[in-house]
């Protein structure tokens, strides 16, 4: 959010700087001559130093057409991204050409500029000159008004080596002359370098693209990590098992003449090999499921980023790092053996200090992926968490449809056509549906809150069907009155937490009483109180909210329907709209699927610690197969005398599976303090969260149990029903 004469006034007040300011548009509707009409994300607002303080030298070309000193410097002009001019006039030169949006204004083409790299955290299609933007556009608000906010930016280019505190007095000078006492308690304007924006969350709401918090960040790589070292320790596990084996071809090499240093790098560069060749596999498995990737993540990465020097260089880097940490130590053991005893084969049961790096290995194994298991469980729980809690209000089964235009006369008109469907219950007009964060934030006032408190509330515009059309809950009083909604400012519905900021302890006391809102300076009568309702997701508490008819910002219809004929009712709605607004484009949204969109980042966790909880466990597994294997093997008369006095084989799958399953044990116990304590910071980012309780760590721990006791259970029976004679005759 952005004060709209911010710039404006850093431009006069403080010497040298260069400041500008864009506005983003959510969504406009853009028509070329008589086709039909289509919706464009990517609209901004910008004024004519736009180009002077986000210079784009680095660009080679990037003015196809135009002029970057006057392209926006009169109202009613636009600069089309090279990819829209080709879209809006293929075969033509866009320059001097029309286009319409919102069927409100015509805009002459002055400019075609190249495309937006993918990865700027400013996109764009469409750029619209500032003076342009007028109250129409804004649904009826004053953009005169010093204290109106509006999605988008400010931006200031500072003269060389001057900091940016020098604009601190200049921020201090702009509070005082221009707000009021109430505003200047809550006013604070804060500077963020360019740098900084794609990866810091605290201004993401206003962010026109994605932003990629730098938790976010460290989490993948951390969990990137896991999974390598996971991977790593395997190989470091299997070597090291098996070194015996190899004992003889280190005696039969040191014998000829190899030394020790020799051979640790032959073991070195046979490891780097194995890597090398792993990750040509692993490049490979990336590029076929990247758009599996891109899906999860929301995201657009490009098969040719492999190809960036920067990437190349920390791939090899990362290969270099593996092959160092896998073979280092196995190197070390072989390269350390005496040729005498490995050609005498002295080195078939491993020393104490193997035994015991095995077993710590397989701890760390076992905790990562356990812990990994709990996170999954835990966010799991938290996203059922999500579409079971009530809300306050009913979501199910209503659609909110954007209306282009705040006409009265056709909003009754389409509420007519819509009464006439037998699978429409109830329509209500309004800003915008409870959970659609479309409500306005505004000062409040009331004769009993202190002077100069700074109050504020959120405010949603709304009709006398909002109730029925949400079943939302009244506490105390009633809903608005036919004769209430034509007179404006005349009556307010309040929620509890309103209620009780202005000092209500009973829902009924608040009836009767005043309050000031800051749209219109209107002061309605409180003539109900509803139950506390989410207006935004679960990450913020409910804070106050007043509901009041105010026909000019009823932007949206939000209609409940029967789900018993569905799409025969979906059609009929879309066909309703068309007839009443025939020259736009029709939106239609679920309710619910809104309040999904909310929780994005919490899916793609969800999805990301699924794949790789899967993944480490696929792996721990691989390892544990191998271990049993050489287990049984190193066994194998010990067990064929077992037999022979008597052993059942579940006998013998105990012996040989009770040291890996208290080793798994440990590593439960590790991991669930360590997965606990990420888990609650992780929880605290949301107001409403569940509680983590001892199931989620008995159900993880059983599961690690359980899919290790299968994976040693295989070679156990067999090696339990193995014949023992064979066995014994054989060694």
């Amino acid at each position: 959010m952005f004060l709209i004469q911010l710039s404006r006034f850093l431009q006069d007040e403080v010497p040298g700087i260069t400041a500008t300011q864009i506005n983003f548009a959510d969504e406009m509707q853009v028509q070329i001559a008589e086709q039909d009409p289509i919706l464009e994300e990517n609209v901004i607002f910008a004024d004519s130093l736009f180009f002077n303080v986000l210079d784009f030298k680095e660009v080679e070309n990037f003015w196809i057409s135009g002029s970057p000193e006057t392209a926006l410097d009169l109202p009613n002009v636009v600069v089309l991204s090279e990819s829209k001019a080709k879209e809006y006039f293929p075969g033509s030169n866009a320059m001097g050409q029309l286009i319409r949006i919102d069927n409100k204004a015509d805009l002459e083409v002055v400019g075609v500029v190249k495309d937006v790299s993918g990865r700027s955290h400013l996109p764009y299609s469409i750029i619209i000159s500032y003076s342009t933007l007028n109250d129409e556009l804004m649904n009826g608000f004053d953009l005169q008004s010093w204290s109106f906010t509006s999605g988008g930016y400010s931006y200031v280019r500072l003269p060389d080596k001057q900091a940016p505190t020098a604009l601190d007095a200049a921020f201090e000078a702009m509070v005082e002359r221009k707000s009021t006492p109430e505003e200047k308690r809550k006013e604070e304007i804060y500077l963020q370098p360019l740098s900084q924006i794609h990866f810091d969350p605290t201004y993401e709401g206003s962010n026109a693209t994605y932003t990629v918090s730098s938790r976010y960040l460290t989490m993948l790589l951390l969990l990137g990590g896991f999974i390598l070292l996971i991977a790593c320790v395997n190989y470091v596990n299997l070597s090291t098992s098996f070194a015996f084996t190899k004992s003889k071809e280190v005696g039969v090499r040191k014998t000829i003449g190899a030394s020790k240093k020799q051979l640790f790098f032959h073991y070195m560069l046979e490891t780097f090999v194995v890597t090398l060749l792993a990750a040509v596999i692993g490049i490979a498995i990336a590029l076929l499921f990247l758009p599996t990737i891109n899906s999860i993540l929301g995201k657009s990465i490009n098969s040719l980023a492999l190809l960036d020097p920067l990437f190349i260089t920390g791939f090899l880097g990362i290969i270099i790092l593996i092959s160092f940490i896998s073979g280092a130590y196995p190197a070390i053991i072989l390269s350390g053996f005496s040729p005498v005893n490995s050609l005498k084969n002295r080195f078939a049961t491993p020393g104490k200090s193997s035994v015991v790096l095995r077993k710590g290995l397989v701890v760390f194994q076992f905790t990562t992926s356990i812990a990994l298991i709990i996170c999954t469980l835990v966010i799991s729980r938290q996203m059922e968490y999500f579409q079971n809690k009530e809300l306050g209000f009913n979501k199910e089964a209503v659609i909110e449809v954007r209306l282009p235009e705040s006409d009265s006369i056709k909003r009754e008109n389409f509420r007519n056509l819509l009464q006439e469907q037998t699978g429409i219950k109830q329509i209500s007009f309004c800003l915008g549906a409870p959970i659609s964060g479309s409500g306005i934030g505004t000062s409040l006032n009331a004769p009993q809150l202190p002077e100069g408190g700074g109050y504020s509330t959120k405010v949603i515009p709304c009709d006398g069907n909002y109730l029925k059309t949400y079943e939302m809950e009244i506490l105390a009083g009633r809903w608005f009155l036919s004769s209430e909604e034509k007179n404006i400012g005349s009556a307010v519905v309040i929620n509890r937490s309103l209620a009780k900021t202005l000092g209500f302890n009973e829902p009924e006391e608040a009836l009767g009483s005043t309050i000031q809102i800051g749209i219109n300076d209107i002061r309605p009568t409180i003539v109900g109180v509803t139950e506390d309702f989410h207006t935004s997701s679960l990450h913020e508490n409910i804070g106050s909210v007043a509901m009041t008819p105010f026909p000019y910002f009823h932007v949206a219809a939000g209609i409940k329907i029967n789900q018993a004929d569905m799409r025969n009712t979906l059609a009929a709605v879309e066909d309703s709209w068309r007839k009443i607004y025939p020259d736009n484009v029709y939106e239609m949204n679920f309710i619910d699927e809104t309040l999904a969109g909310s929780y994005e980042q919490e899916t793609q966790n969800f999805q990301i610690f699924k794949a790789f909880s899967f993944i480490s466990i696929f792996i721990c597994c691989i390892g544990l197969w191998g271990l049993i294997s050489f287990v049984v093997v190193r066994k194998t008369k010990e067990i064929g005398i077992r037999k022979v006095l008597g052993a059942t084989v579940s006998g013998i799958v105990v012996l040989l599976s009770r040291d890996f399953l208290l080793l798994i044990a440990i590593a439960l116990l590790l991991a669930s303090p360590v997965a606990w304590y990420f888990m609650d910071k992780w929880l605290q980012d949301f107001a409403y969260r569940i509680d983590i309780g001892w199931i989620v760590f008995a159900i993880a721990g059983i599961f690690a149990i359980l899919i290790a006791f299968i994976t040693i259970s295989y070679q156990a029976i067999k090696a339990g029903l193995a014949n023992p004679v064979k066995n014994l005759r054989t060694e």
